[in-house]
């Protein structure tokens, strides 16, 4: 039986030239001078200005510029050097809030690769785990730059979560009381669940510095995924902090079939007897192993672990989280698991099951975060307390737009920031021009962020939701199915299932047809997936579309016409139908005038004759008229001043045609 001792590894090279990863651990100078660098010879990377140093000889120093997103990159490496750091979580922590794919950070990869001369085959520097991500390898001295904060993950303000963040804290309170806590903080994309439990974590550390806290990423891979990885990158960190030398130890004890996992920690003569004493062991046999250490290392001490994206986590993480959540011994520990709902509803993933199961017999708990509120979209942009018109307008704004979702709301904001049309002036946000002058419109890294999860539905899915789009957020599934030249009854179940799935739709109140039927509704869980849907399709589909709706509204409305004629309206227009438009155009101005809405009617005309003019020529004089006419005696009868220009018009009109024909 191999001792603890035996076990732990020496910090001889693995193989000459490189070293082994026990002495890569990251490490940073800092000079008397104030200046931070993180130094790995013949380079050093300068934390303060943001460059890189290439020193030739002692006193001669080359200085090599990096893009802003590479120095990122490389930041990132050398702060975790001597562990893999995923794609993952270099896009998040280099591309915050943005959706980008993977061949934009290999290229990034690749500038970095050619400033410092390292060979992607025979690296010294940057060593590429196929398919996962990267790890920095070369040898490095003093502090753990991991004290440094990086710039591009800066502190976000936080609001609407104060209550969350408090209950987080008070679970903890009773996992240091000995009742081990598992929380599932849940959520749509962009709600906000890492930046909540980003908060905790802050708060955590800076409150108590005896608890430890580890974390793990759930990476959902092109070719499988491993199994246990968040919790094998939990462990990582916990090895190779403060106490990791301790913790080494508890593994070679208690769990040989994880401590070969990481070889760091394991000496080259004893590292084939540990694989030979753990021949043929199991998935059981490794979760009994990890449920008694997890206990041994929380018995004193409060242990922490955050797994994040668990809709991505493999089987025998969800049986991990299981055999933790039911153990009865006491334990200092709390587990903290953030998820998606729509994902897991997807995917089936037995996590959905697990979670019920475990509410049932109450033990776990579910924080499910709702879109913030208004006023704390108000919150958010204001410096302090108080809150001037035109931020309070900007919000408002805002709160309609992006429906309260956080991701949504943060990335609009730089957008506009982008478009120069408001800017950050003392914490606070200031508009640049006016509050009319603003068109919201979907930035682009949302939009990729929508495709993405519309790529992940069926083609027939797809066809719903697109034709669903031609209809704003809030659609019939009687209508719908007309555009989509789809049976009702299908339409209706695929709208179904995508709600109980919790993806892009949910159900709404529904309609009542003229006939006295019922239709089903749905809305789309926010207006940004209606908008993407909609242009992300050709002119003509969507003008087809248009017409299938309108053609089916004619039909349900036969009897009463004037009741939908502003819908109608709409989709002819829509659909390049500029006569059918008019003619209802004019039938809803007729029914605003009844309503005494004279204002209302002769705005209904105005646009009625901007679709004139994209007549030809010879159709046009008739309509005009006709629509000038219509709108004088509106006016005449509301009295209304604009009459008299309006009255004139025909005249006008009529003399200028009959010159113009002369």
């Amino acid at each position: 039986m191999l001792t603890p001792s035996a076990i732990i590894s020496s910090t001889s090279p693995a193989r000459p030239g490189v070293h082994s990863r026990k002495t890569v651990i990251a490490r940073a100078a800092v000079l008397d001078s104030g200046t931070a660098l993180a130094e790995f010879p013949p380079f050093r990377l300068d934390l303060i200005n943001e460059c890189l140093w290439h020193y030739r000889k002692a006193d001669e120093a080359q200085r090599i510029r990096l893009t802003p997103k590479a120095f990122a990159v490389l930041r990132c490496l050398v702060t975790h050097a001597g562990r893999l750091v995923t794609q993952d979580e270099l896009l998040d922590t280099v591309w915050p809030r943005c959706c980008v794919q993977p061949e934009v950070l290999k290229s990034q990869i690749l500038e970095i690769r050619r400033a410092l001369g390292d060979d992607p085959k025979d690296p010294r520097f940057i060593e590429t785990e196929p398919r996962r991500g990267y790890r920095f390898i070369a040898a490095m001295s003093g502090p753990p730059p991991e004290l440094m904060p990086c710039p591009d993950r800066d502190a976000r303000k936080l609001v609407g979560r104060c209550a969350l963040v408090s209950r987080l804290s008070e679970s903890l309170q009773a996992a240091r009381r000995g009742q081990r806590q598992l929380v599932f903080v849940t959520g749509p994309t962009g709600i906000g669940k890492t930046a909540l439990v980003d908060a905790f974590q802050q708060r955590v550390l800076a409150g108590a510095s005896s608890i430890r806290i580890a974390r793990g990423q759930c990476v959902e891979g092109y070719a499988g995924t491993e199994a246990f990885y968040p919790m094998l990158e939990a462990l990582g960190q916990l090895c190779r902090g403060p106490a990791g030398h301790s913790f080494v130890e508890t593994l070679a004890a208690r769990a040989p079939t994880w401590l070969v996992q990481f070889p760091e920690f394991v000496s080259r003569e004893h590292r084939e007897m540990l694989r030979g004493e753990i021949l043929g062991a199991t998935r059981e046999r490794m979760l009994r192993e990890i449920g008694e250490v997890l206990d041994t290392i929380a018995s004193e001490t409060p242990l922490v672990l955050i797994f994040e994206d668990l809709h991505r986590a493999d089987h025998s993480t969800v049986d991990l989280l299981s055999m933790l959540a039911r153990r009865r011994t006491a334990a200092k520990l709390m587990l903290i698991g953030t998820y998606s709902p729509a994902d897991v509803a997807a995917a089936d993933h037995p996590l959905k099951s697990l979670k019920r199961e475990l509410l049932i017999h109450r033990l776990c708990q579910e924080f499910a975060l709702q879109p913030l509120r208004e006023t704390e979209v108000r919150e958010y942009l204001s410096a302090g307390p108080a809150t001037s018109a035109e931020t309070a307008g900007l919000a408002g704004l805002l709160y309609r737009y992006t429906e309260g979702n956080p991701l949504f709301m943060v990335t609009v904001l730089e957008h506009l920031r982008d478009r120069k049309l408001i800017t950050h002036q003392g914490g606070e946000w200031i508009l640049a021009v006016s509050l009319e002058d603003i068109e919201l419109r979907a930035p682009e890294s949302l939009r990729q962020m929508i495709e993405v999860q519309i790529g992940r539905l069926s083609e027939e899915e797809r066809r719903v939701l697109e034709a669903a789009s031609v209809m704003g957020p809030t659609f019939s599934t009687v209508v719908g199915a007309a555009a989509a030249d789809m049976e009702p009854e299908r339409f209706e179940e695929l709208c179904e299932e995508l709600a109980r799935r919790d993806q892009i739709v949910r159900p709404a109140d529904p309609l009542q047809l003229p006939d006295g039927t019922l239709s089903e509704r749905y809305e789309f869980v926010h207006s940004m997936y209606s908008e993407v849907l909609y242009t992300r399709q050709a002119a003509g589909r969507r003008a087809k579309l248009h017409l299938r709706a309108s053609a089916k509204i004619e039909a349900l409305h036969r009897q009463c016409l004037r009741e939908a004629a502003p819908e109608l309206a709409h989709h002819f227009e829509c659909g390049g139908d500029c006569l059918s438009a008019i003619k209802y155009l004019q039938v809803a101005a007729d029914s605003a005038a009844r309503r005494f809405g004279p204002r209302q009617a002769a705005g209904i005309l105005e646009h009625a004759l901007e679709l004139v003019g994209r007549l030809p020529v010879a159709q046009r004089a008739e309509l005009e008229l006709a629509i000038l006419e219509r709108s004088g005696a509106i006016c005449t009868a509301a009295l209304d001043s604009r009459a008299i220009d309006t009255r004139v018009s025909p005249a006008q009109a009529q003399l200028e045609r009959t010159d113009a024909a002369v």
